[in-house]
């Protein structure tokens, strides 16, 4: 059955926030994100193609997972794939995913060695960077304060290259309130700085660490300083401002999981 005007509206309006939010669902675009989404379990809805621009291998290999996997395949034309996606190539294929909430963090039952918490983080591409990031260096779970970029904006999406599906992503955290329940449970907890901090280059795991990564502009609320820890700054030439985010956490995360 073909797709019908009311289909790709409701569809359409997952493009806006407070659509995605609301049926807690999001729109994928590609070959790429949709191969990595169904190898992590993701709750796939449904998918729709142009079959023009599905013809290589890898694309038939990809529709015949999806069917195998029972997930519903709907042909649609190109005009209609355009309307549904927000990139210029989306590659003849977007598939629906239902959202799965993290639920609460819980530091005293986590017993993971490294936990990531993302503080007013604003720019999306730096934020899908990061999950990447983190995933590489085998963090499993991020925590995303209230104020920071939305987690399944089309951009983070797009930037966290499938990571957004392998991560355990807590989503509008009070930051100073997990931050308190992690150091009455014997975490460390660490806060990457501009300056004045304890070189990076000394910096090394301790079994049990929280890390903190503020926005480039903003920082760290002002309500976490008494609970930090350790303090880190990533020595650099004199006369830049400040070192990206998401490459700042790559640093300080090959360094806390180095072998020691």
């Amino acid at each position: 059955m073909p797709i019908s005007k009311q289909q790709i509206r409701d569809l359409r309006r997952l493009q806006q926030k407070k659509f995605r939010e609301q049926e807690q669902a999001f729109l994928i675009e590609g070959v790429r994100l949709c191969e990595e989404a169904l190898t992590a379990g993701a709750p796939l809805e449904c998918a729709f193609f142009t079959p023009q621009e599905m013809g290589n291998p890898r694309s038939r290999d990809l529709l015949q997972a999806f069917s195998d996997a029972g997930v519903p395949l709907q042909p649609v034309d190109a005009a209609t794939l355009a309307a549904l996606t927000e990139t210029q190539s989306p590659q003849g294929i977007t598939a629906l995913v239902r959202t799965s909430g993290a639920g609460p963090f819980s530091p005293a039952a986590n017993r993971e060695p490294l936990v990531l918490a993302i503080d007013r983080l604003a720019d999306p591409g730096n934020l899908g960077t990061l999950m990447r990031t983190a995933q590489w260096f085998g963090v499993r779970t991020l925590l995303l304060s209230r104020d920071s970029v939305e987690l399944h904006n089309p951009k983070v999406v797009r930037s966290s290259m499938g990571a957004l599906f392998r991560l355990r992503v807590h989503e509008n955290v009070d930051l100073v309130h997990a931050a308190a329940e992690a150091k009455a449970a014997g975490w460390r907890l660490l806060a990457a700085e501009a300056a004045a901090g304890r070189s990076a280059r000394q910096l090394t795991g301790s079994g049990r660490d929280l890390l903190f990564i503020g926005s480039e502009a903003h920082g760290l609320k002002s309500g976490l300083d008494p609970l930090i820890d350790l303090r880190i700054t990533i020595p650099g030439s004199s006369g830049v401002e400040s070192l990206n985010a998401a490459i700042a956490a790559g640093i300080l995360l090959y360094q806390l999981t180095a072998p020691q």
